[in-house]
């Protein structure tokens, strides 16, 4: 993630951007300066799962008491030091960076691949080295935090954009996470969550200010060096000609400095003598090779403006800008500059074209995503696309069906029940574009899945009446379309008799065994719910206990 290389410079070229920090003594100091105000860390949560999942077994599913409980010390240990935690969590994928999400899909793939090789050659779990995350386990990890009482938020946009944004506008500690992007954004200090020990409660601090001493550059200069070396926008071999031009001028002799961090040096060195000398008198598209990649290269330059900031690299222009949150960053360089923005760029955000037209419903599904309370749906309502990232499933393996078609059906129901108001029933809905990985799927572009059509009693309710209404039969009727969804509802009598917290639990283990199956079904789907529910002998005890 972030700048491609830049994290291996630091750590062999540039070492003294990396300085050991205490975060009780920053904390302390923090309070000191700001009285009354809780010193606070934003945590990238995203960057943090790897460390957060310690326990041993992973290719099974997950250990979710253990890791339940790693949460649970590590929000305990920073808030016995007076530290208030923000997490964040990624929400969308900007279309800028679909082609980089789908090469990391496609890499994820091949990493899942020699897993399952090892499996199959070994009977037994790989190490550490070859740990993937488990399924489902950011998911998880929201209502996990939720649940331990923390801000959790979920991303509009690019998370690390919100997160820079959040931690710069509400003057906080630093940020905690593991993207070199953090190094480029003019924004609060930056922490390595991998350097992170937990009980010291001590890691290292990358500091931008001595990576721009080091190169010679200032801070407005980082997000052109971010573009030039490749990010998750700007592809990396979009600029490889020119890195190498600026390799072969370039005469500094440093020691113990490496190929790939000599081209930083490079190019940083081509932007402090060379860029700069005609700043403000030539546009960087007569500098820079930019050719067709114009427009790319210079909404990704804007993609690092976080609110109020300008660059000296983009000129002024009412278009040129770009938002969090609705609120307009102008991108703009010293007001009299005579550089124009080129006229293809246009990165602000025009009316939104949305699935459904009730502004109200949208309001909600929004304030519910971005307090991490439901999972896809703003997404569906406002673009009409979701995505899903990789699972463990073994692509050889031709006898299970992926996940992703395995729920697809259930998340048919749901597109009708999210579409249908807007468009005169499921029949007329659109179809929601899924980029979901499964095996075979090169992802080179979207499934178009079309919404399915729900039997329920009165007709399919509207997202107000599920939403938002107060009546007396609202929950039964929340219940009932819940049931409907998993294709459950002739089960719903069997089902009301468990106890509530076991309910769900139960409807999800009677899917998956109606729906995967090799053959016909021999049983009904009651018998399966007493299969489940009751044990002989036992039927008057409480499922709580038969599942334990």
């Amino acid at each position: 993630m972030g700048v491609r290389g830049l994290h291996g410079f630091v750590g062999s070229s540039c070492p003294q951007v990396c300085t050991e920090v205490n975060f009780r003594e920053l904390a302390e100091q923090h309070r000191s300066e700001h009285p009354g105000r809780a010193p606070t860390i934003v945590v990238d949560a995203m960057c943090c799962l790897r460390y957060w999942y310690t326990p041993e077994s992973w290719v099974c599913g997950g250990q979710w008491k253990e890791y339940f409980s790693v949460l649970e010390d590590f929000v305990r240990t920073f808030t016995a030091a007076g530290i208030r935690l923000v997490f964040f969590f990624d929400g969308m994928v900007e279309q800028d960076k679909r082609d980089e999400w789908v090469r990391r899909r496609l890499k994820n793939g091949r990493e899942i691949a020699r897993i399952f090789h090892y499996l199959r050659a070994h009977g037994e779990q790989p190490g550490r080295s070859m740990f993937f995350i488990p399924s489902g386990l950011a998911v998880f990890t929201r209502f996990a935090l939720k649940t331990l009482g923390q801000d959790t938020m979920c991303s509009l946009q690019e998370a690390d954009y919100e997160v820079a944004a959040y931690g710069r506008q509400n003057g906080c500690l630093g940020i905690l996470g593991e993207d070199t992007d953090y190094l480029i954004y003019d924004t609060c200090p930056y922490f390595s969550i991998s350097e992170l020990c937990l009980d010291s409660l001590t890691t290292i601090m990358l500091c931008r200010q001595k990576l721009c001493a080091s190169l010679g550059l200032s801070l407005p200069d980082l997000p052109l060096l971010a573009c030039l070396l490749g990010n998750d926008i700007v592809p990396e071999g979009t600029f490889e000609t020119f890195r190498y031009k600026c390799l072969s001028s370039y005469t500094s002799v440093r020691e113990n400095c490496d190929k790939k961090g000599s081209v930083v040096f490079a190019v940083a060195d081509h932007i402090s003598k060379v860029l700069r000398s005609h700043q403000g008198e030539r546009k960087l598209e007569e500098m820079l090779p930019l050719g067709p990649n114009k427009a790319l290269f210079y909404k990704a330059m804007a993609s690092y403006l976080l609110p109020g900031q300008k660059s000296p690299w983009i000129s002024q222009t009412p278009k040129a800008v770009t938002t969090l949150d609705k609120q307009e960053v102008p991108m703009s360089s010293d007001p009299e500059s005579k550089q124009e923005v080129p006229t293809n760029l246009e990165p602000e955000i025009k009316q939104q074209v949305t699935m459904v037209s009730d502004t109200e419903i949208l309001e909600v599904a929004r304030a519910r995503h971005v307090q991490a309370e439901s999972y896809l749906v703003y997404s569906i309502l406002t673009s009409g696309e979701v995505e899903c990232s990789n699972t463990l499933e073994d692509a050889l393996d031709r006898a299970l069906p992926s996940q992703a078609f395995v729920y697809r059906p259930v998340r048919q129901r749901v597109y009708s029940l999210l579409l249908a108001d807007g468009h005169g029933g499921a029949g007329s809905c659109p179809a929601v574009r899924e980029w979901f990985v499964y095996p075979g799927n090169p992802l080179r572009h979207p499934d178009l899945v079309r919404p399915l059509q729900m039997s329920l009693p009165g007709g399919t309710p509207s997202l107000r009446q599920l939403w938002l209404s107060q009546e007396p039969g609202a929950q039964a009727q929340r219940v009932e379309v819940l049931l409907a969804c998993l294709d459950l509802s002739a089960s719903r009598e069997e089902l009301q008799a468990l106890e509530s917290p076991f309910r769900t639990l139960c409807c999800l283990l009677i899917y998956l065994f109606m729906q995967v199956t090799a053959a016909p079904c021999p049983v009904s789907r009651g018998e399966v719910l007493r299969h489940l529910c009751l044990a002989p002998g036992r039927e008057h005890q409480p499922f709580a206990e038969l599942v334990r």
